[in-house]
């Protein structure tokens, strides 16, 4: 299931590449926001945005003579913009994660023998 459509993107960017082509490049972001934060909800606005940001920077990056449109039409080059608002995204989304030693048990004495010699 796709976090947003081709049209969506055509309302941000300018392209030349056909639907299918873009629908291709969302499948690809859409995959990578499944990997770094789980399956989302197609219906989450923000998650629609972030696959929306994504998809634009790649086709933008294969295209730089493409032209940004609505809110991002001002900015001479956007990736700097879509990069940011990317990361404040993903951080809005990602769990903190907790690693673990590899230790089983901690011996104390033989942790503090240099203090206990002292």
């Amino acid at each position: 299931m796709s976090y947003c459509v081709a049209s969506d993107i055509r309302a941000i960017l300018s392209t030349t590449l056909t639907d299918s082509q873009i629908t291709s490049i969302i499948e690809e972001s859409d995959a990578w926001i499944d990997k770094e934060l789980g399956a989302q909800s197609a219906s989450d606005k923000l998650i629609r945005k972030l696959s929306k940001l994504l998809t634009a920077r790649e086709i933008k990056t294969q295209q730089p003579t493409s032209l940004t449109l609505g809110e991002y039409g001002e900015t001479h080059n956007p990736d700097q913009m879509w990069a940011e608002e990317i990361d404040r995204i993903i951080r809005l989304y990602r769990s903190g994660k907790v690693i673990s030693t590899p230790y089983e048990h901690i011996d104390e004495n033989d942790r503090y023998q240099e203090d206990l010699r002292k």
